[in-house]
C-alpha cells in the first residue's frame, strides 16, 4: 500500500519548483497525468470545462492556433543551421486530453516532446485570448490617448506638445502604438518568465521624439505639470533612463541657474550650454548597462531612451446597466439575484498599463537602424521562444544536405 513518504520518490518535483520559486511551468519538460479522468480532471480545473461544447470548441481552436503558430513561426522560420523539422502527425492529430498523456510519458520521447511543445504554446494563447481588457479595448485606448491628443498642436507647420507659447516643447515626431497584434503578443509572451498576459505592458504606447536631450527632459517636466501622467501610478521596476545621467545634469544645471539669476551669464548662454552639454553623452556604467538591460536581454545595450509604465484608472460602462431596472423585475421573486441587480454600477474601473517613451530625434534614429532597431529585437525574441518552446527537438545540422526523410523517421519514434 502507498503512503504519503512514496510520493517523496515522485519524478515530477519540478512541478513543486514552479509552485515555490521561480521556476516557470513553460519550462517543465513533463507532466504528471495519469489517466484520462485525471486530464480531464486537469483541465476543468485550468478553466475550461470540456462537458460544455462552447467551452470544448474554444480549446479545440487553442488547439489549432498552437499548431498554426509553431508551424509559421518556429519551423517554416528554421534557418539551416538547424536539421529541417516538422509535426508527427500523430501530436497533430491529437486533442487536449490526449496531448496531456502524451506530454505525462517518457520525455526521451519524440512524441512527448512535441506534445509538451503544443501545450506550452497553448498555455500562452489561452493567457493572451482572455484577457478581459481585450473586449473594452477601444475605450480604453481612447481614455488614455486623450490627454495626450489634445496637447499635441500643429502650429505653424510644427509640432509641438503644448499650445502656450511660454512652455510649448517643438516636437520632431509623436508616434502612438494603439494594440498589439495577437501573435506578437503570444511571441511575448512565449520569452517572459511569468508567461501571462497581464505582463505585457506595451499594447498602448506613446513616443516623443524631441530636437535634443534638452527638450526630452522638457517634455517630462510639461507630462508632470499639466498631469498627463499621474506619477503616483508609475510602475518603478519599469522605469529606464538610458538617454541622460539626470543627477550630474540637476548638479550642472543648479551652479548654472545660481549664476543666470545673479546676472553672470545670460539666458541664451544658460540653454545653448544646456543643450550642448556633456552631461546628455552616454555616461552609463558597466554595471548599469547590466541592472538596465538584464531584464530584457533581448533589447540591445546601444538603444537609448528614457521611458516608463503608468497603469491608467480607466472606466468602463457596464452593459446591462441599462437594463437594471427591467432585470431587477424579472428576479423580484428571488431574493438574492434582486439585491444584486439592485447594486449593480452603471461603470467598472480598472487599472490598465501603457508605456510613455521619450527620445532625441538623433538618438531614434540609432534605436531604430542597427543593432537597437526593433527588427533585430524582434529576431532575438523569436530565437528564444523557438528555442523555450522546442527545447531538444532542435538540433543542429550535423550536415548542410541532412536528409529529410530520416528525420522525420526519428520524428514519428515514440
Amino acid at each position: 500500500m502507498r503512503n504519503h513518504f512514496d510520493r517523496f520518490h515522485s519524478e515530477h518535483w519540478g512541478i513543486l519548483e514552479v509552485m515555490i520559486t521561480d521556476h516557470s511551468p513553460i519550462d517543465l519538460n513533463r507532466l504528471c497525468i495519469t489517466s484520462r479522468d485525471d486530464a480531464h480532471h486537469f483541465v476543468l480545473n485550468y478553466g475550461y470545462d470540456l462537458d460544455q461544447p462552447e467551452e470544448a470548441a474554444e480549446v479545440e481552436q487553442i488547439r489549432k492556433d498552437a499548431l498554426r503558430f509553431i508551424q509559421t513561426y518556429f519551423l517554416d522560420t528554421l534557418v539551416p543551421e538547424y536539421r529541417p523539422m516538422w509535426f508527427p502527425q500523430a501530436v497533430q492529430n491529437a486533442a487536449v486530453i490526449d496531448l496531456l498523456l502524451l506530454a505525462s510519458a517518457n520525455p526521451r520521447g519524440q512524441l512527448q516532446k512535441w506534445a509538451c511543445a503544443v501545450l506550452r504554446v497553448m498555455h500562452t494563447i489561452s493567457h493572451a485570448v482572455t484577457d478581459l481588457s481585450t473586449h473594452f479595448f477601444s475605450d480604453i485606448q481612447k481614455q488614455i490617448l486623450t490627454p495626450y491628443y489634445k496637447n499635441i498642436h500643429h502650429i505653424n507647420e510644427g509640432l509641438f506638445l503644448g499650445k502656450d507659447p511660454s512652455f510649448r516643447i517643438p516636437l520632431v515626431d509623436f508616434e502612438v502604438k494603439a494594440g498589439k497584434e495577437r501573435d506578437s503578443s503570444i511571441l511575448k509572451l512565449l520569452h517572459k518568465p511569468e508567461n501571462v498576459a497581464a505582463d505585457i505592458f506595451d499594447q498602448i504606447g506613446v513616443r516623443f521624439v524631441t530636437k535634443d536631450r534638452l527638450d526630452a527632459i522638457l517634455v517630462l517636466h510639461y507630462l508632470r505639470e499639466n498631469h498627463i501622467v499621474p506619477f503616483p501610478n508609475v510602475k518603478p521596476s519599469r522605469s529606464v533612463n538610458t538617454l541622460i545621467h539626470i543627477e550630474k545634469f540637476r548638479r550642472t544645471f543648479r551652479e548654472l541657474y545660481k549664476n543666470y539669476r545673479q546676472g553672470q551669464i545670460e539666458k541664451k548662454e544658460l540653454e545653448d550650454f544646456l543643450r550642448h552639454s556633456a552631461q546628455f553623452r552616454d555616461v552609463l556604467t558597466d554595471r548599469q548597462v547590466h541592472q538596465l538591460f538584464n531584464r530584457n536581454p533581448y533589447t540591445s545595450r546601444q538603444y537609448r531612451s528614457m521611458q516608463f509604465t503608468v497603469r491608467q484608472l480607466v472606466r468602463i460602462n457596464n452593459p446591462l446597466y441599462p437594463y437594471k431596472q427591467q432585470l431587477a423585475d424579472e428576479n423580484e421573486g428571488h431574493p438574492a439575484a434582486h439585491a444584486r441587480i439592485q447594486n449593480a454600477r452603471p461603470y467598472y474601473r480598472f487599472y490598465f498599463p501603457y508605456e510613455v517613451q521619450i527620445v532625441d530625434v538623433k538618438t531614434h534614429q540609432n534605436n531604430i537602424s542597427g543593432a537597437a532597431s526593433h527588427e533585430v529585437y524582434k529576431h532575438r525574441q523569436l530565437v528564444s521562444a523557438r528555442e523555450r518552446v522546442l527545447g531538444t527537438l532542435l538540433k543542429p545540422a550535423e550536415h548542410p544536405a541532412a536528409s529529410l526523410q530520416s528525420w522525420q523517421e526519428e520524428s514519428e519514434l515514440v
